[in-house]
């Protein structure tokens, strides 16, 4: 009770206080796009007018301080959901942002959602009077920094700090100002971290600047780099302890520690110049004495195995520091340089030159160095400190203890190491016991390998060996039969035999090698950024060979040591030849690749070469490496790298010369834009560079004036937008598509060499011109040699490229070619995606090369002269040697499959061009004409009698002409053989005919569906659906060319049809006409399967058809899935899964890019071009989600239903489809809500009305069902839901209630009417969200395709309740009750549209189904969409009956609350439309009410109450005429008027007094009395009920505790209208057990006597109780009656009751006014603020009371926030912060731990003891999430 209680106190602070609620989206914690919530859904706020007095809103709502930026123009990206608010103005003193003035409505997009920037209230903390990872805890605040005090400062608390600071966790938690004193002010003390929290502010504490302390009580903290698990205490012996992390950022207590921070400079990851962090700054170690065991030391400090070597003489360059070590003299076991021998601290007789230096082992130590691992003694040491003892004592009995055991304090296996071979490859020993040992091979595999691999360091192993492959160890076998999964982090997590217990020898050692085995890589003989390629292997640094080395190979060496990317890749040992064994040889990398060896290559030395050959890289570098980060590839945030991290630029000076120099830097020509304030988002690293000034002639920005200390923030960030270096790329010396590839360069256009040019290349060029691809690419200076410099050589794309300068080459202007090789490409210019192959059916192929654009003119679709375009004009090809093979190629690059003839003389009419081609020489396999032999372009000897023509088969169109057809027949007009279709999509739109050089349309005086067919015909499409007019897509802007078309439907084109002649009219632009055509596979269908499931058939020459499954894939399944009106596939199936078909097989070989509209646009042989059985029929299962989009065509009229059913196609389906005409089969309710509404229908591409002459309920029932509901509840009339603005198309409607739809009904006429929309007609619909409930005698082509059993429905019920009934096999069957529960009848509900179920119910409850009964055994989750998601039996498998049907009640009102009262009592809301609304109280009586308390989890209810006895609501009034039996188990299963159908105001609002609550907080009247008892028994709802639960009446069964605490007092009933006493004659435990259940706890400590708790005032109720101890309440004990009694009040009886939240039990002599009272004032709200502030008050004796603020703090006030439903608190408020209260104070003194649940649970003065004045009245700030 008190959850829920608690539930709705918070959601109704957040609601009521808060009214959209506000986040951040698209940045990080504090920043990021502004979105409020309303209406249920998340939307944007317009940034007119924002500035930073709305980000501050924003912000301080947010719980943040205040706003460092308010951001603009879709900072943080676009959102998605509606624009809520524009044209914000706030003041700032706001403490929501819908305080702030603004407008609702907008004229906005998302391109302008706003955004803030936040400041969080302590988010800078740093370490002082330390180092790099220790020190004082400091944090800002108000502008300076302040320290911690050290009050409850603990290790938890530390790893917040060090977290917050990128470490990744604390080593130490240091009091007593270890560190040092600080000066600032003390800003936090009694700091309670969980643990978890992402900064300190997060924490628990006093209060910012709230505290007791001083400076010697500062906090500090050692942080660590990696998770170490020792955690060392100050009694640690530091020699015993490991040195965890790469970089060991760690101070050892009781030890040296003074240098601990160490690092290696001038070199790579594993090596480089020694350099120790010493008085602030980093200095060198001098190489005097300088040996391994010195180096084994800095190795093993920065977290690696051991070193390799020991450098001297500045190997890695002159460190510019002190030199802080000289004489360095370690015997190789230290854990630090300063443990070692020295000099003294910089007592040293050197200069840089003698700078030491180190090289690492590639072997990092996952946690502990070669000494000092978990010995015997190390674990008696520990088990010796406080810190350990208790748990280790407990967790390891001995050392012999099972690992998994203790593995999470201590892992005795955590060291393991490779011994006997390389770095990555070796025998596997483990530490154990002070020494290394081995592992048996015996069941040795790559699991267990995986895990030691890991374990070192490795992503993973590539093998496991066995049999001493790396040599038999010496030590002791540890591990046998090791088993590991796989997921294990070390060994000894594994299953295995034990500790040392095996059966083996070392003859059998295991071994593993693991991935990356090169992954240390150096450069040699050069600089920092180039040099030659070497690789550590086997102890030793080797080369690369140069054979197939090109710059993909560099790119993953560059990459691997840190670059950006390659410049070059040399050979020919161009930085001096290596003199190690060469490694690799013939490298090839894709160039994705982390590190070479993942490359392909001949193998490890294996290799044909010389060390004349080692390879070398250039990679791209600078002093400090740059980059462009949160923008595009040329865009972004300005970062430079520098001491092993990104950092950013400040912008302070930033202009275009500094912009210039960091474009150029990175390659580009130049800086288009300089950004600042961190235009493309603030960086997270080190701010470098400040003040810089360039002059504009600088190479690198670091060449720039500049400081290296800023004053900045990273909202000063500095930004550039760079021009590309090659971004401007024509073609030359071709066409448009085509020609010789030119780039900008220097100021200069240049060409590029075609060595290694390729189809991939090119289509880079191609993409970057515009164009969808490449057809070809060209060489050898194909397009004629250029003139000016050669750009680029060696082009090396992968294609994904945006542009030529991304992909690899060989240099800007290096190269080794002349202009005899310049490259060139081919262009394709249509959204082809498929490049053809040579196999591709020529039919698909598409046109390439200079005369791609070919037409024929003078003829028909299919035949006429052949015609060229050339030089931006039309020409012909002289008919000198045409023949066939030449008419092929023509009809070919037309589309067609093959030509039927070729003509000569001009048999299509003499051109007017130029003469393009002469003596044209086909072989006939050429893509397109200009690829055969000819004279040459425009080089003939001919006239234009000499024309060439053609006539092609294989069209679409299916009356073409034969061979046998007589020219003479052919038609010869065709002047307007040109048409499309524009303003539409691809088979739809506004006609359009190309007429004396120019697109003209044709006008719609007269045109009909015989001219829209000559059109599509000519289009290439069977016929056409529509006939449109009146410019419906649009009115074109051309000539008007046609005007009175008359066509016979038998002509070829158009022009062939009557007409008033070309360019005659009487038209305007309005009267344009259009078309809507039928594809040729336009119709398609699935059979042999389900609804959305089954095989592929498409109908072609009058039959269905099948397509065979060669390359049947997703992509083709999502096309014909999304052409029968489908989301997507879910499956595309082969092999005929859904049986064979019997028809032709239409089509093979698809290939569909996925986007196409239906299957005939995508790839294919041809039609009825194959070489398959029905046995590889294709089949697909689609979404079950239809789409919701209907087109605005093709809608069925009349005259297309007659011209349809006269055709052989579609008698048989359209009379299936159907029944009548079905014209109307989309409708809709406007102007209400989902189920209720105005009804219209779609006709003629609009929404119009239905007039309510003869509207009734059997038309209305006909509406409801086709919209997927059960039935009518009302027709209404009078245009009740406000009137339509479209035709009325239906008027005098009369159905027999049992149509599919409205058009089967009769009616006037489509259009016929004599109303207006004043008496459009309405329907309300029951209001089951089932969104189709087919009938059983709809028909099944009829019913939605969604699922396999996604159409499910409730029978033998109501609208929320009944038999299960699941379609499958075009009938409806049910389910079976086996296993059948609450999961399964969620899923049911869920999926008919409902929250959730209330029952899942067996036994035929809702009476025997009929049909099949199609799933058993049905087992949900409760996840599940819908039931074929749940496991099952099979369909239709089962071993069950009818009378085992299952059944379900799903609920409809989730959400239900009482509100404007207390926990029990309260105006009835119910959460309807994503808002709260309420209920009329007309009829409103107990049965509804009892209804409510039961749906809210109380037993019944007490009252039911009318006239806003808890105040008027605010929203709707959802319900009214309420009308329960009281059986119900929600509101929405009683009968009512319908969703928000009343005549009811607010002060009408229904309300409710719950009974059977644990609260002792009741309202004084109205409880369960002697005449409400007889009342309730009086019903026929309670009579059986009360009789069997309350033997005795249950009259008392509210009891409480008085005078004592929670769990303890005097024991009062509750008894007409008062509460009264019972008399302790006979009272004992048993009687006390039974109060103590009653109240909620489990059973009593104690029965008191005597008035133990004081003296009651009230009656004495009950006497001489006996008890059983088994009884529910005290009335059903035995006992004298009803106030029947001997007793006086020092007689009252009271119980001691256990199980209560609070740990402190009170005993009897424990006085009580010391002890915490809980329970009782679990009701609290905050009064004077806002939702999230304000006034503490408690509810306490019926009325308000405040709290005084005599000790209050956050601590306290995080209690009372959360028993709000916050998360915690910010503040605790006193002085009346908020104002003054009025009514009692209810507490002082408060003292709570924190961890309560309620005020009460915390120490207090006691209810009402207090010495205060309400100008102490407590208050609170709580965090709004």
């Amino acid at each position: 009770m008190q959850l829920w209680w608690l539930l709705v106190v918070a959601c109704s602070v957040l609601i009521s206080g808060n009214a959209k609620l506000i986040r951040l989206a698209g940045g990080a914690g504090n920043t990021g796009r502004v979105e409020v919530y309303h209406n249920g859904q998340w939307g944007t706020v317009c940034d007119d007018g924002w500035g930073l007095e709305e980000a501050n809103v924003v912000c301080r709502q947010l719980g943040f301080e205040s706003a460092s930026w308010s951001r603009t123009m879709a900072h943080y990206g676009q959102g998605t959901g509606p624009i809520l608010l524009d044209d914000v103005v706030c003041d700032g003193s706001e403490t929501f942002l819908t305080q702030c003035s603004h407008s609702d409505t907008h004229d906005c997009q998302h391109t302008e959602d706003a955004g803030v920037d936040c400041y969080s209230v302590l988010n800078n903390v740093r370490l002082a009077g330390g180092g790099g990872n220790y020190g004082r805890v400091e944090v800002y605040y108000n502008g300076q920094w302040g320290t911690v005090c050290d009050d409850g400062w603990d290790l938890i608390d530390a790893n917040v700090v060090c977290r917050q600071l990128g470490f990744e966790s604390a080593l130490e938690s240091k009091s007593s100002a270890f560190y040092g004193q600080g000066s600032g002010t003390i800003v936090l003390d009694d700091v309670d971290c969980t643990g978890d929290e992402d900064s300190l502010d997060q924490c628990r504490h006093n209060g910012l600047e709230e505290h007791n302390c001083v400076h010697y009580e500062d906090a500090g903290v050692v942080c660590s780099n990696t998770p170490n698990t020792l955690l060392p205490t100050t009694d640690t012996p530091s020699s015993l302890l490991p040195t965890t992390g790469v970089w060991n950022n760690v101070r050892l207590a009781g030890g040296g520690g003074v240098l601990n921070n160490v690092r290696l400079a001038g070199g790579g990851g594993n090596y480089g110049r020694v350099e120790v962090y010493y008085n602030e700054q980093w200095g060198t170690v001098c190489d005097d004495g300088w040996d391994l065991n010195d180096a084994h030391v800095v190795c093993r400090q920065l977290g690696f195995e051991s070193a390799l070597e020991g450098n001297s003489n500045a190997m890695y360059g002159l460190g510019s520091g002190p030199i802080v070590l000289d004489d360095v003299d370690c015997t190789g076991d230290e854990h630090s340089l300063d443990q070692c021998r020295h000099n003294g601290l910089e007592e040293h007789n050197c200069v840089h030159y003698e700078d030491a230096g180190v090289v690492c082992s590639n072997t990092p130590s996952t946690l502990l160095p070669t000494t000092g691992y978990i010995t015997e003694e190390l674990t008696t040491l520990l088990l010796s400190t406080s810190y350990f003892t208790e748990a280790l004592t407990t967790l390891l009995p001995s050392t012999k203890v099972p690992i998994r055991l203790w593995r999470w304090r201590v892992d005795i296996l955590n060291t393991v190491r490779l011994a006997g071979g390389g770095g990555n490859y070796g025998r596997v020993e483990v530490y154990y016991k002070g020494q290394w040992g081995t592992v048996c091979d015996d069941l040795w595999d790559s699991d267990d390998a995986n895990v030691v691999c890991r374990q070192l360091g490795f992503e993973f192993a590539l093998e496991g060996n066995r049999n001493a492959l790396y040599g038999q160890g010496s030590g002791p076998i540890v591990l046998d039969d090791v088993e590991c999964t796989g997921d294990e982090d070390s060994l000894d997590q594994c299953r295995h035999n034990g500790l040392e217990e095996h059966n083996c020898g070392h003859h059998e050692d295991a071994g593993v090698v693991c991935q990356n085995i090169l992954n240390t890589v150096r450069l040699a003989g050069g600089g920092g950024n180039y040099g030659r390629v070497e690789v550590y292997y086997k102890g030793q640094w080797g080369t690369v060979c140069d054979d197939w080395w090109d710059s993909d190979d560099a790119n993953v060496v560059c990459r691997q040591l840190g670059f950006e990317f390659a410049l070059e890749g040399n050979r020919y040992a161009l930085y001096g030849q290596g003199s190690g064994p060469i490694v690799l040889d013939d490298v090839e990398c894709t160039g994705d690749e982390d590190s070479l060896d993942q490359c392909r290559h001949n193998g490890l030395e294996e290799h044909n070469c010389g060390h004349h050959e080692d390879a070398g890289v250039v990679c791209q570098s600078n002093a400090k490496e740059i980059r462009l980060a949160g923008g595009a590839g040329n865009t972004g945030r300005v970062e430079v790298y520098h001491n092993g991290q990104w950092g950013t630029v400040c912008d302070d000076g930033w202009g275009i010369e500094e912009a210039d120099v960091v474009c150029r830097q990175l390659g580009f020509e130049s800086a288009s834009w300089s950004r600042t304030k961190a235009h493309y988002g603030q960086g997270t690293g080190p701010i470098l560079l400040d003040d810089v000034v360039c002059d504009g002639s600088e190479t690198s920005l670091t060449q720039c004036s500049h400081s290296d200390t800023d004053n900045c923030q990273h909202t000063e960030d500095a930004g550039v937008d760079c021009y590309s270096v090659l971004n401007n790329v024509r073609l030359a010396g071709g066409g448009g598509n085509y020609g010789r590839v030119e780039v900008y360069y220097n100021g200069q256009w240049g060409t590029v060499c075609d060595d290694g040019w390729d189809l991939i290349d090119a289509n880079v060029v191609c993409r970057q011109l515009g164009f969808d691809s490449a057809l070809e690419s060209k060489s050898s200076a194909f397009y004629g040699q250029g003139s000016g410099t050669i750009v680029l050589d060696d082009v090396d794309c992968t294609g994904d490229e945006d542009s030529l300068d991304q992909c690899g080459h060989a240099g800007l202007e290096e190269h080794n070619c002349g202009h005899h090789e310049d490259a060139g490409v081919v262009c394709q210019n249509t959204p082809n995606t498929l490049l053809p192959t040579t196999d591709t059916p020529s039919s698909l192929l598409p046109t390439t090369g200079v005369l791609n654009n070919v037409r024929l003119a003078g003829g028909g679709g299919n035949f006429g002269r052949v015609e060229v375009y050339y030089k931006g004009q039309w020409g012909t090809v002289c008919d000198d040697l045409w023949d066939s093979d030449d008419a092929n190629v023509v009809c070919r690059q037309l589309g067609f499959e093959f030509a039927l003839e070729g003509n000569r003389n001009a048999l299509y009419g003499q051109g007017s061009g130029p003469i393009v081609l002469d003596d044209v020489e086909c072989t006939g396999d050429e893509d397109s004409l200009d690829q055969c032999r000819h004279n040459g372009l425009e080089e003939h000897n001919c006239g234009h009698y000499e024309d060439a023509g053609v006539v092609c088969s294989n069209t679409p169109n299916t009356l073409l002409p034969t061979t046998d057809t007589p020219n003479t027949l052919l038609p010869t007009t065709g002047v307007l053989n040109n048409v499309r279709l524009a303003g539409g999509g691809g088979n739809y739109g506004r006609v359009e005919v190309y007429y004396n050089g120019q697109w003209g349309t044709v006008c719609d005086d007269g045109w009909d569906l015989i001219d829209a067919n000559v059109v599509c015909r000519q289009l290439g499409f069977d016929s056409a659906l529509e006939y449109n007019s009146n410019a419906l897509y649009d009115q074109g802007s051309g000539p008007i060319v046609l005007d009175d078309v008359d066509c016979t439907g038998d002509e070829d084109s158009l022009d062939q049809c009557g007409h008033a002649g070309l360019e005659k009219h009487n038209c305007g632009h309005h009267e344009d006409a259009g078309v809507v055509c039928n594809s040729v596979l336009n119709n398609v269908r699935l059979a042999g399967g389900g609804g959305h499931y089954g095989r592929v058939e498409v109908y072609y020459k009058g039959q269905w058809g099948t397509v065979c499954d060669d390359l049947w894939d997703s992509d083709d399944a999502n096309v014909v899935c999304r052409q029968l009106g489908f989301e997507f596939a879910l499956e595309g199936n082969r092999d005929a899964l859904y049986g064979q078909g019997s028809g032709p097989i239409v089509l093979d070989d698809v290939e569909c890019t996925g986007d196409e509209d239906s299957l005939d646009q995508c790839r294919h042989n041809g039609l009825e071009e194959h070489n398959c059985g029905h046995y590889e029929d294709a089949g697909v299962v689609c979404s079950n989600t239809p789409s919701t989009l209907l087109p605005t065509t093709g809608y069925i009229t009349e005259e297309l239903t007659t011209l349809l059913l006269s055709t052989s196609y579609s008698t048989e389906a359209l009379t299936t489809l159907l029944p009548s005409t079905n014209i109307l089969n989309t409708v809709r309710l406007a102007g209400g809500g989902g189920n209720y509404g105005r009804v219209e229908v779609y006709y003629k591409g609009q929404w119009g009305t239905v007039c309510d002459d003869l509207w009734d309920s059997d038309d209305a029932n006909v509406v409801c069902r086709q919209l997927g509901f059960e039935f009518a509840l009302e027709g209404n009339r009078n245009a009740l839901y406000g009137q339509g603005s479209g035709p009325i198309v239906l008027d005098d409607v009369e159905c027999t209630g049992d149509e599919d739809s409205l058009d089967q009904c009769r009616h006037n006429g489509l259009e016929e009417h004599n109303c207006r929309h004043h008496e459009d007609a309405g329907v309300v619909c029951q209001n089951t969200p089932n969104t189709l409930l087919p009938t059983t005698d709809t028909p099944s082509s009829l019913l939605p395709t969604t699922g396999v059993l996604n159409n499910v429905r409730l029978a033998g019920g109501g609208g929320n309740y009944g038999r299960v009934e699941v379609y499958y096999n075009e009938q409806w069957g049910t389910v079976c009750d086996d296993g059948w529960d609450l999961n399964d009848a969620h899923v049911v509900c869920r999926q008919l549209g409902f929250e959730s179920a209330l029952e899942g119910n067996s036994n035929a409850m809702y009476g025997l189904g009929s049909g099949p009964i199609v799933l058993d055994d049905v087992d949900c989750t409760g996840d599940e969409h819908s039931l074929d998601q749940c496991r099952h039996a099979g369909l239709e498998e089962d071993n069950c009956d009818h009378f085992e049907d299952a059944g379900v009640v799903c609920r409809v009102f989730d959400n239900v609350r009482l509100a404007g009262g207390g926990g029990n009592y309260g105006r009835v809301e119910v959460h309807y439309n994503g808002q709260w609304g309420t209920v009329c109280d007309d009829g409103w009586d107990l049965n509804d009410a009892h209804v409510i308390c039961r749906q809210l989890g109380f037993e019944f209810a007490l009252e039911g109450n009318s006239n806003a006895l808890y105040g008027q609501g605010s929203g709707p009034i959802v319900l009214d005429n309420v009308n329960c039996m009281g059986d119900e188990d929600s509101l929405d299963q009683c009968r009512h008027n319908g969703l928000e159908e009343h005549n009811c105001v607010h002060y009408e609002d229904a309300g409710v007094v719950c009974s059977n609550t644990p609260s002792t907080l009741l309202p004084t009247t109205g409880y369960i009395t002697e005449e409400l008892t007889t009342l309730l028994l009086s019903t026929s709802y309670f009579t059986e009920a009360l009789t069997t639960l309350l033997p005795s009446t249950n009259i008392l069964n509210t009891v409480r505790l008085a005078g004592g605490g929670g769990n303890y007092g005097r024991v009062e009933v509750y008894y007409k209208g008062q509460w009264g006493t019972v008399c302790d004659d006979l009272w004992d435990s048993d009687d006390a057990n039974v109060v103590c259940r009653q109240l909620g706890f489990e059973f009593a400590l104690e029965g008191n006597r005597n008035a133990l708790y004081g003296q009651g005032s009230g009656p004495i109720v009950l006497d001489d109780v006996e008890c059983t101890g088994g009884e529910d309440s005290l009335d059903q004990c035995r006992h004298n009656g009803l106030e029947e009694h001997n007793c006086r009040h020092h007689e009252d009886a009271g119980v001691v009751c256990q199980n209560t939240p609070n740990t402190l039990l009170p005993t009897t002599d424990t006085p009580s006014s010391l002890l915490p009272t809980t329970g009782v004032l679990n009701n609290v709200r905050l009064a004077g603020g806002g939702a999230n502030y304000g006034r503490v008050e408690v509810y306490y004796n019926g009325q308000w009371g405040t709290v005084c603020d005599d000790g209050w703090d956050v601590t306290d006030a995080n209690v009372v926030c959360r028993q709000l439903g916050f998360d915690s608190a910010k503040e605790g408020n006193s002085y009346a912060l908020y104002g003054q209260g009025s009514g009692p104070i209810v507490l002082d003194d408060v003292d709570c731990t924190g961890d309560e649940d309620f005020l009460d649970q915390c120490g207090h003065a006691g209810l009402e003891n207090h010495d205060c004045g309400h100008h102490e009245d407590a208050g609170v700030v709580c965090t709004v999430l």
